[in-house]
């Protein structure tokens, strides 16, 4: 069986094809946005209305980091305005004086596979994990892409963190106590029947039919994954 997991093109994939991968292996680099306001009227004491003037760089272009956004040149001093931020110019403010620049970082941290399996092939967008058995059902009210090792509240009411630690919640219905109390114990997300409370932190999804229920508590594979973008909710081996 194949799981497919969509990939945003803003974000950079560590995995390669052939490679065994668990919830524990590094999955994505992201990188982020950012905006970033900068007073131009204010650092050069000019009128907002006048910034255009000492303005080095403007609307769509691109700036490096320490690279000179607005000079003014005086008769003894020079004042100059230099980025500390690559990025793009968003925006440039003449009511207030600020230009707006749209930040482009990646960020140090990485994002763990939230899956498990052999890598079959990787694409542009797309990526194609094997898996020795499973099945694939449809979700709803999915908030993000999640998974790990099942936990099945239905037949096990072992509260605890070696069954909590890093699993995913199956169960018809669960209340808000048993919600905070697996949270406390480490679970990494609830996938039930009924739908949850949307306030809460930690990842959740709702089955979309009620026989796919009956048939995944039956079943009860080892391991599941459930994916946002897609609505689809693997269960497998």
């Amino acid at each position: 069986m194949l799981i497919t997991i969509l990939i945003s093109v803003s974000d950079h994939c560590l995995l390669k094809e052939g490679q065994t991968v668990d919830f524990d292996t590094p999955f994505l680099q992201k990188k982020t946005e950012e905006e970033v306001s900068i007073s131009i009227a204010k650092n050069l004491n000019v009128s907002p209305q006048k910034i255009f003037h000492y303005l080095k760089k403007f609307v769509g272009e691109t700036i490096e980091k320490n690279e000179t956004i607005a000079i003014s040149k005086g008769i003894f001093t020079t004042k100059k305005i230099v980025s500390k931020y690559s990025g793009l110019i968003k925006e440039i403010n003449h009511a207030d004086g600020t230009i707006t620049i749209l930040s482009k970082e990646e960020t140090e941290n990485t994002i763990n596979s939230y899956f498990r399996g052999k890598v079959s092939k990787i694409k542009k967008n797309e990526l194609s994990i094997e898996v020795s058995k499973g099945e694939e059902y449809p979700g709803k009210n999915i908030n993000q892409n999640f998974g790990g090792k099942t936990f099945y509240l239905d037949e096990n009411l072992d509260f605890n963190s070696e069954n909590l630690f890093n699993s995913i919640v199956i169960c018809e219905n669960i209340s808000s106590y048993y919600i905070a109390k697996a949270e406390a114990l480490g679970c990494q997300g609830f996938l039930s029947l009924s739908k949850l409370n949307e306030e809460q932190g930690t990842p959740f999804a709702q089955l979309k039919n009620i026989d796919d229920y009956k048939k995944i508590a039956k079943t009860k594979f080892t391991y599941c994954t459930i994916l946002s973008n897609s609505s689809n909710i693997y269960f497998y081996q």
